[in-house]
């Protein structure tokens, strides 16, 4: 199965921060919370309360508002088609997965689950601890997991997986790289900046076959 990131991960976007900013909120100061705290359970609780200050009304119209402006990376959606064809594809995200349904739904592939926080109808906090017991969940039922992520938020997530690849974003990853260095199956999709040295390049066109050769 594949246990896929949303924000920076499938998108170079954050699509989080563009939900809050529509919703005339300032996203600065859940990055002030994170700076100062780390990807920590105070500060994920901090970052879902702010955004469910907006109410039911709010996520309804933002949420499928957003996802229709969303551009995923070249051969993302196409990834995952192949993939859900192949195996399970579930999308974990610690940011809105409201928008992530939609987004999923735009693409034609509604069936595909996203887990995450993040909403008036059923707020709890999911970060990077919880990406982490999600991915043992899932081990205990699944042949082969793979994790697909691009921050430090997506570590436990790509550490228990038995395959992890890193998508490489604006800040190539440096808050994650450095966990994953001894990881045995390492992974790297680059839709922009650099390729890390050391690190298996794939491609999002070639992703999905990954599972070919497990």
């Amino acid at each position: 199965m594949f246990l896929v990131d949303g924000d920076r991960t499938l998108t170079p976007e954050d699509t989080s921060r563009t939900f809050l900013e529509e919703g005339g909120l300032d996203p600065m100061t859940i990055k002030a919370r994170f700076k100062q705290d780390g990807y920590v359970f105070d500060a994920f609780r901090f970052h879902a309360e702010v955004h469910l200050r907006l109410g039911e009304d709010a996520f309804a119209a933002l949420a499928p508002t957003v996802a229709a402006r969303v551009r995923l990376y070249d051969g993302a959606a196409d990834f995952l088609h192949e993939a859900s064809r192949r195996a399970l594809v579930v999308v974990v995200s610690a940011g809105i997965p409201r928008v992530w349904r939609s987004l999923v739904e735009r693409c034609g592939i509604g069936d595909i689950p996203v887990f995450g926080g993040i909403d008036p109808s059923n707020p709890f906090v999911f970060g990077r601890r919880e990406k982490g017991l999600v991915t043992d969940l899932f081990r205990v039922r699944a042949s082969s997991v793979i994790g697909i992520g691009d921050s430090d938020v997506d570590t436990e997530m790509l550490l228990r997986a038995h395959h992890a690849v890193v998508v490489v974003n604006h800040r190539q990853n440096e808050d994650l790289v450095p966990h994953l260095l001894q990881h045995p199956s390492l992974w790297q999709v680059v839709p922009q900046g650099a390729a890390h040295n050391g690190i298996r390049t794939i491609g999002f066109s070639s992703l999905a076959h990954i599972i070919d050769d497990l």
